[in-house]
């Protein structure tokens, strides 16, 4: 396995169109271990989707959790997010045990965009977005002042929704319908962002902004980004550090440039193809399937 303590600290050039109005930054200082995972587990039945994997996700960076279809990484992610409970193993977030804290204080820390939303919600999208307050509100308040407000404001215009917040979500189209509860993940103001694909339904010109706004968050605002993604060149292009996993466990670990050799598309994909690197970000086009040893 290919492991690799450094982080590259390496992002593409360019401008985000969509604009991130300023926001209190997260703290900053000395690089720590935001999360650490021991031993983590889950399992359907008999069948392990996740076996005792170990890793660390450093505050400040933008980890991508890669692999092939049905290798764990959904699930990995859904733990971190509380969302499915380990069958073994543990998961710290800023030293504390994930179980032990208050949903609400973890939901203060991090936020989630799953793969799969619920469409039928009879709600506007402003609506849904001012949810991703509730965190941070106390019993009595129900989320309408202006400085929750303002966050609600600038959620909405960072995923370019401005025109559609008064639209109910059922009559939004699957892409706009991602771009809503991804403005509800950012409306929570989170030191750590979880994405689950969060490209899916999404055309390219949204899938770009989409990067660039999260790239802006992470180094701008100092958001710890954790995104699992299927098209590697984004992976090399916008992540710090790249975790691969294969058959519930960790295959590879590394930056990009560390990670991009023939043995680790053909051992982890099971494609061959061309490596190419410009501007120091390495990028995979791939050619064939190659047979792979049981």
């Amino acid at each position: 396995m290919v492991r690799s303590d450094r982080v590259s600290g390496r992002h593409p050039a360019g401008t985000a169109r969509s604009s991130v109005l300023p926001l209190p930054s997260a703290q900053g200082g000395e690089t720590m271990n935001v999360i650490l995972s021991r031993g983590l587990s889950y399992g359907y039945r008999s069948q392990p989707a996740v076996d005792a994997v170990d890793f660390e996700i450093r505050t400040g960076e933008w980890l991508g959790i890669v692999g092939p279809n049905g290798s764990g990484k959904s699930t990995v992610l859904r733990m971190l997010a509380r969302l499915v409970k380990p069958h073994g193993g543990s998961v710290l977030l800023d030293g504390a045990e994930l179980d032990s804290l208050n949903p609400k204080e973890t939901a203060r820390k991090l936020s989630m965009l799953a793969q799969n939303q619920d469409a039928s919600l009879d709600i506007t999208v402003r609506e849904l977005v001012r949810k991703g307050r509730h965190p941070h509100l106390k019993w009595f308040q129900d989320g309408s002042s202006s400085a929750h407000e303002d966050v609600v404001d600038w959620a909405i215009a960072a995923a370019s929704l401005q025109e559609l917040q008064h639209r109910p979500l059922p009559a939004l189209s699957g892409g706009e319908r991602q771009r809503a509860w991804l403005a509800m993940a950012l409306c929570q103001t989170p030191d750590i962002l979880l994405l689950d694909e969060p490209g899916t339904y999404l055309d390219i010109a949204h899938q770009l902004d989409l990067m660039e706004l999260v790239r802006k968050l992470n180094k701008e605002r100092g958001t710890t980004v954790v995104m699992v993604l299927h098209d590697l060149n984004q992976a090399a292009r916008y992540c710090d550090r790249l975790l691969a996993v294969k058959k519930g466990k960790i295959a590879a670990e590394g930056t990009p440039g560390e990670l991009f050799r023939e043995e680790f598309f053909r051992d982890i994909f099971g494609v061959s193809g061309r490596i190419r690197t410009e501007d120091g970000i390495p990028s995979f086009q791939p050619v064939r399937t190659v047979r792979q040893k049981a």
